[in-house]
């Protein structure tokens, strides 16, 4: 991962890769996503590499099990099955560009007020 400075801006991108659902899948599980034929998912290189997969292994979908990745066409995010995708290539993965917060100065604090201590003196 690596993070770029654009203006007043600062945005982190990451490696991906994207498969095409090849098959309808109906989720079994509630962690599981359904795939409609020619869904596009991406998949978070991170993700992979953390399954101690190695670079090229990406390709092979259906030697990888179940794949933990965002279904850019209908905008959810789970677990699907290798088996039921093709691979198409990398894709560069940038998160959504928030918006810069507005400067908020720092509360003042006033100053101590005295208070009399229980022998009736001021401190």
């Amino acid at each position: 991962m690596y993070a770029e400075f654009h203006g007043s801006m600062f945005k982190m991108s990451a490696e991906g890769y994207q498969y095409r659902a090849l098959y309808d899948y109906k989720k079994e599980r509630e962690e599981d996503i359904d795939l409609h034929l020619g869904d596009i998912l991406t998949v978070n290189k991170g993700t992979l590499l953390a399954l101690r997969f190695s670079e090229g292994e990406e390709a092979k979908p259906e030697d990888i099990g179940w794949l933990n990745g965002f279904n850019e066409t209908t905008g959810e995010r789970g677990d699907f099955p290798g088996t039921y995708v093709e691979y198409i290539g990398r894709k560069k993965i940038t998160p959504p560009t928030l918006k810069p917060r507005p400067f908020r100065p720092f509360p003042v604090a006033s100053s101590p007020s005295k208070v009399e201590s229980e022998s009736g003196q001021q401190v």
